[in-house]
């Protein structure tokens, strides 16, 4: 993760101290949403000092949206074939929004669900690295044949499907999904995968 542009030239890095506040700044996200989420809150969870977040970060939202991103690299997929594909993304994104960095990233776009798009929390920023991913296997799977093109509209409804039932399942199925070991979740993967793949090709 690089935060280079809110960072003042000539401060020596502290990998130590950026990785403590970006964790906390997740924490303190995710335990107060965006009506409690604060500066303060952030600096007493990573132990520093408020003054060492600005020589970082110029506000608190452009550090949550670096704290997102940092801990949400989204993985190279390329199997060969759609549905190994998108079982690969779906498989990541699920396990994905179990983690803490990927509850906060569904509880910003709730909360900020109503922003326009040049907002800090749109859902196109704090999504991007996952949209690339996923517009990656939409054109891989075009010049395979797979499907007409990206811009299909039965790939546009797949999207929204794949997506939606990942962010609502976040929400309100989390404590079944977090008890589920790997071969569970990936069987939950194959079942959303296979409808999807069955829309795409009807």
């Amino acid at each position: 993760m690089d935060h280079s542009e809110s960072r003042p030239a000539g401060r020596p890095r502290d990998a130590d101290a950026d990785d403590r506040i970006i964790d906390a700044a997740l924490a303190e996200y995710a335990a107060h949403g965006r009506a409690g989420y604060s500066l303060n809150g952030v600096a007493r969870r990573a132990g520093v000092g408020k003054s060492s977040i600005y020589l970082r970060w110029r506000d608190k939202e452009t550090l949550l949206v670096d704290a997102v991103h940092a801990r949400a690299d989204a993985p190279s997929v390329d199997t060969g074939t759609l549905e190994g594909d998108l079982l690969g993304v779906y498989s990541w994104l699920l396990q994905h929004f179990l983690t803490e960095a990927g509850w906060v990233a569904v509880r910003v776009a709730v909360e900020g669900a109503t922003d326009d798009a040049t907002s800090w929390a749109a859902p196109q920023r704090l999504g991007a690295g996952h949209a690339a991913m996923l517009a990656t296997v939409w054109r891989r799977a075009a010049d395979r044949g797979e499907i007409p093109g990206p811009d299909d509209a039965r790939v546009r409804v797949a999207t929204r499907m794949m997506y939606g039932d990942l962010l609502l399942r976040a929400m309100v199925d989390r404590e079944h999904l977090g008890s589920l070991d790997e071969a569970g979740r990936a069987e939950e993967a194959r079942f959303v995968v296979s409808m999807l793949i069955r829309l795409l090709n009807a």
